[in-house]
């Protein structure tokens, strides 16, 4: 029976026949890292699994026994643990890894840890539990996560990270804390790999030298398929010039029948390229063969998972170490990663190393228009007096920019802290004095118009220590702008350096993420009360005992629940689908799917996307710190008024793939999509778009003509432009311009006016308004509070508009979920797409 390959040309794109045997099969795979859990399946024992115990607290009834019900393709003889409680008024019970020496896994400092255990369970007060051991004895450690109830077995998994230094072993399992039944099998513990070295600035192939890893490179994969014998393993046989450390891999093939051997790049996120369709690559590959049987071989990922795609080019027999090239002229449609590599399809030797795919350099293609299509790029002639790295629109039309030590530790240990005001009308700055660092700190605009700083950094990293590892400060001030000065409330209960902060439909503001006074992550919950200006005693705030990583981006929703869109600062995302659902007042999470390379959405952006009450969010781009590997320019898009909300893939951002991305919800209801990198504060990214939801599509328009990177921010300003400012590449400069952005409409011809508008507005209220213009609609738009292309609390909301002529009226929603208590700029829009400048509205 035939298949379908997919032959790529310098025309387009083919179909030929080929056999459906194409496809690889593994010969081997890299070795996985040592299970340190004893019985994990739980097949020994008598009365309890040995090396496990049944453990618990509070007042409840607990039963526990052994059930043959375990998961399908479990091993001979494995067993669950069914645990029932009952009469439950406090407490739970749980199934634990003994605490015995030889039981519980030991573990070493600094390292993290993949864990995971399958379950089922007739109740949704599951938790998956994690005790440690120090010099002083067990104690309770965390809540990696909660778990809902399922019919059929799952697995929970979760990594630990940040382990206190004196942690010396741990142990863990599914918690019940509520009546029901729950069964446990398949306990596992295993070291996380650590990441291979990041690849050079523009290469796209992880270990492309086969120097990392051991009797298989990392991030490979030995694969074919066929009626041959084949020998493989790595060789020290490399070119000469080879960076140190290189290895080639060694092939060997005889009693040949059909189908070939090949060395490929493991079918991983993270490993296998990342690519995007319609872009084009230059392949390269060094061999050495004795046949010339050889060929340079393409595998594809999409949804429907991996698939042969084509082979390049046949490569003839080479004694000398030779450089294979092609090029890949277009990535199809559906297209997210692909794997490659030299195949042998024939009897003979053949080496190979140095694999490396780069993205074909193209001239970005002409914007076509003028300003009135495109808009327009300028950059003041006038520079920041400071690094900014926070950034608030006043709601008087002023900008707070703060810098604290703006990343700079000589300053900090200096003391020296900043921050200013700026004018954009007059272009003035004014110091502000700065009573601690908050570099680094959250912030919100607050119901009376002041801006809560909460947060921030109480000591830079030591030397032996990583570049991540700040303490987190728990000082916390509001700005005032009626005198320009930061007021002291009382301090947050818990140290926070990165914590993200969202406006409650109260007023009152949830907070939590960041790293504590250890610099480790914090799982605290907190909440400031604007009634009394103050923060919330610990036992007052439900708690997850979550991390939601470093400013986590959580957006308020209608119902009052809140939704974690997978983006963050730093690293990977959290354990499963990336995405999460979050009730704060009773502290459940639940995950949503969808969220493609979650792993990827590091300084991503994220945004509503059209009204509001569309309930409509897009994550844009994103890319890992840690791993330093190419940034995505994948777009998803969860409609949170659905049932079963799930992200769905969207247009993809138009250009390569980039984080640091800023983005802004524009007045006429389009986003806008500027700034980034490809890799960890390098490679700027020279692009930018418009989002325009009612055509789910992208339109590419000039670029800042300032690179921008880390610690840069983008605010929408009354009169409808966008300011840009800041970046911080890696050797810790800063840049001091400031750009703006004239959207379109700016150039569109006269604009409507708002002549008239209430300066106060109470939910459900009809406002009276006055305007010129032929006015379809009008909205409310919050003031931007930005840093680190977060800001969770960025919105447009819809105001339905009656009346015709200059006096029009409008109806304030009365869903203060939808719209939180603070100042807002008001805006209208004529029957062209262009807005009026905006006049502030007080809504409470």
């Amino acid at each position: 029976m035939a298949g379908t390959a997919v032959v790529l040309t310098s025309t387009g794109v083919t179909a030929l026949p080929v056999p459906s045997a194409a496809v690889p099969q593994v010969l081997a795979a890299p070795a996985e890292p040592e299970e340190l859990i004893v019985n994990g399946f739980l097949a020994a024992g008598a009365d309890l699994p040995e090396c496990f115990f049944a453990a618990g607290w509070g007042d409840r009834t607990a039963q526990g026994s052994f059930s043959t019900d375990v998961p399908a393709g479990s091993p001979d003889g494995a067993r669950s643990y069914a645990l029932t409680v009952s009469n439950h008024i406090s407490g739970d019970a749980k199934l634990l890894p003994s605490e015995a020496s030889g039981c519980a896994p030991t573990i070493s400092p600094g390292e993290s840890y993949d864990l995971s255990v399958d379950y089922s369970s007739t109740s949704d007060r599951n938790a998956l539990t994690v005790f440690v051991h120090t010099p002083a004895g067990w104690r309770y450690h965390t809540d990696l996560r909660t778990l809902p109830a399922t019919q059929g077995w799952t697995t929970a998994e979760a990594q630990l990270t940040d382990l206190p230094a004196d942690v010396d072993r741990i142990s863990f399992g599914v918690s019940l804390g509520g009546d029901g039944e729950l069964r446990t099998t398949n306990y596992s513990l295993r070291r996380t790999p650590p990441p291979p070295a990041a690849p050079g600035e523009g290469e796209l192939v992880v270990n492309g030298t086969l120097a990392e890893g051991g009797a298989v490179p990392t991030c490979f994969l030995p694969a074919g398929w066929g009626d041959r014998a084949v020998s493989q393993r790595v060789s020290t046989d490399v070119p000469a010039g080879a960076a140190p450390g290189s290895r080639s891999w060694a092939v060997d093939v005889s009693a040949y029948a059909s189908g070939d051997a090949k060395l490929i790049q493991a079918e991983t996120a993270g490993c296998a390229p990342t690519v995007v369709p319609g872009e084009s690559y230059d392949v390269s590959v060094d061999y050495t063969s004795t046949t010339d049987r050889n060929a340079l071989t393409v595998f594809a990922h999409t949804a429907q998972g991996w698939q042969y795609l084509t082979d390049l080019k046949t490569l003839p027999t080479s004694s000398e170490w030779t450089t294979a090239t092609a090029r890949i002229e277009k990535i199809p449609e559906g297209v997210d990663r692909i794997s490659f590599g030299v195949s042998l399809a024939g009897n003979g030797q053949l080496r190979t190393t140095n694999y490396s795919l780069r993205p074909v350099e193209q001239e970005p293609p002409p914007v076509a228009g003028a300003p009135e299509l495109v808009g327009r790029w300028d950059v003041l002639e006038t520079e920041l007096p400071i690094r900014a790295i926070h950034t608030t629109l006043l709601h008087d039309g002023r900008l707070l920019l703060i810098a604290g030590s703006g990343n700079d530790g000589n300053l900090f240990a200096a003391g020296t802290f900043r921050a200013v005001v700026w004018d954009p009308v007059t272009n003035d700055f004014t110091e502000i004095p700065v009573p601690y660092d908050m570099f680094c700190a959250g912030h919100v605009t607050l119901p009376d118009g002041k801006v809560l700083l909460a947060g921030g950094t109480a000591a830079f990293p030591e030397e032996d220590q990583g570049p991540n590892t700040f303490k987190g400060s728990d000082q916390s001030y509001y700005f005032d702008p009626a005198d320009d000065s930061f007021h002291r409330t009382a301090d947050m209960t818990g140290a926070h350096w990165y914590p993200s902060l969202t406006k409650l439909g109260n007023g009152d503001v949830w907070a939590a993420g960041g790293l504590d006074e250890k610099a480790e992550g914090t799982v605290l919950t907190e909440l400031f009360d604007t009634s009394t200006m103050s923060w919330l005693p610990q036992n007052a705030v439900p708690q997850t005992w979550s991390f939601w990583g470093t400013y986590p981006h959580m957006f308020l929703l209608d119902d009052g629940t809140m939704f974690y869109t997978g983006a963050h600062t730093f690293g990977n995302g959290l354990p499963g689908t990336g995405a999460s659902l979050y009730d704060w007042t009773t502290a459940r999470i639940w995950d949503v799917p969808g969220l493609r390379e979650k792993d990827l959405r590091d300084q991503a952006g994220s945004v509503f996307i059209g009204p509001a009450q569309d309930q409509r969010i897009m994550i844009v781009g994103g890319g890992n710190t840690d791993g330093n590997i190419p940034a995505t320019n994948l777009v998803d898009i969860i409609d949170l008024n659905e049932p079963t909300p799930a992200y769905e893939p969207g247009p993809t951002l138009p250009g390569p793939g980039k984080a640091y991305v800023n983005l802004v919800n524009l007045p006429d209801r389009t986003v806008l999509a500027a700034n980034g990198a490809q890799y960890n504060r390098t490679g700027d990214v020279f692009s930018a778009a418009l989002y325009d939801p009612e055509a789910n599509s992208w339109s590419s328009i000039d670029p800042d003509p300032v690179g921008r990177n880390y610690h840069s921010s983008s605010i929408l300003l009354p009169d409808g432009r966008v300011a840009v400012f800041g970046s911080n590449p890696a050797d810790n400069s800063f840049d001091f311009r400031i750009s703006v952005y004239s959207p379109p409409y700016l150039f569109q011809g006269e604009r409507p006016q708002l002549t008239r508008a209430p300066e106060r507005a109470g939910y459900g209220d009809v406002v009276e308004l006055g305007v010129s213009g032929e006015v379809v609609s009008a909205s409310l738009m919050a003031p931007m509070s930005a840093t680190h292309q977060t800001d969770t609390n960025a919105r447009l909301v819809d105001l339905p508009i009656a009346g015709e002529g200059a006096a029009r009226t409008a109806q304030i929603p009365d869903n203060p979920n939808l719209l939180p208590p603070g100042p807002y700029m008001l805006t209208v829009l004529d029957a062209d797409g262009v807005p009026s400048e905006a006049k502030w509205v007080w809504i409470s």
